[in-house]
């Protein structure tokens, strides 16, 4: 069982009315997170755009709850859960390895928050805010959030089409913080090792997603466009 108790709640901001969509936040609480690219957007997988992103973990209630409110994000169990397609096809998403050990038994997915949204042709359209980040006493948090750091976080979101929710991180509110410690390193999917940063010249702002991706752009970036009508 594991010792993190997390909770979600969705909130309607707007109701779906002819053909505007459903708005809204869903709010998730005392998450631990790992490889947070939170004050500084970092490269998204396969791509030269750039988004705030952290992995996020909930324990079994919250998976429930999640299931119930139907969320456009696919979590997977830690230690468990196989990515289904794409080079990795076959790999654990998210091995019980130095990572993610302290998280067995819960459930995971990457949050993301676009720096800018494109249309149907590619083209910018909109820069988007920055993520806010903020700690407990409710004043900007400067320091780079380390892996197991605890946190409430807010989304927006909207209902598409098809009945689920699509989320972009909004607010991260750090309330236990644990120091971002640089020799913890990055796992390459490629190579399939942890490689220590102390060996290695890696850019501050190449995303740390230990897994890749093999969810939709509609599953993990939050910039989903639904006929021209996404809110974000």
């Amino acid at each position: 069982m594991t010792k993190f108790k997390t909770s979600a709640v969705y909130k309607v901001t707007k109701e779906a009315s002819g053909k505007d969509l459903e708005l809204g936040n869903l709010y998730l609480k005392n998450v631990p997170v790992t490889f947070a690219q939170v004050l500084k957007p970092g490269k998204k997988y396969n791509s030269d755009d750039k988004a705030y992103s952290m992995n996020v973990f909930v324990d079994s209630n919250t998976m429930d709850a999640l299931d119930k409110i139907g969320i456009n994000k696919e979590l997977a169990e830690v230690g468990v859960t196989k990515i289904k397609k794409g080079k990795n096809r076959g790999n654990i998403k998210y091995p019980l390895d130095e990572h993610n050990t302290p998280y067995e038994g819960m459930f995971a997915a990457q949050f993301s928050r676009n720096v800018e949204k494109r249309n149907a042709e590619g083209e910018v359209i909109k820069v988007l805010s920055p993520l806010k980040v903020i700690g407990s006493d409710g004043e900007p948090f400067t320091e780079e959030v380390g892996n197991g750091s605890v946190c409430h976080i807010r989304t927006f979101a909207y209902r598409n089409t098809d009945d689920a929710l699509v989320l972009m991180l909004d607010t991260v509110v750090v309330l236990e913080h644990v120091p971002y410690v640089r020799e913890d390193g990055f796992f390459d999917d490629e190579l399939g090792i942890t490689i220590k940063a102390s060996e290695t010249k890696v850019e501050e702002d190449n995303v740390r997603d230990e897994f890749g991706s093999d969810e939709s752009e509609s599953d993990t970036d939050g910039g989903e466009d639904t006929d021209g009508k996404c809110p974000f």
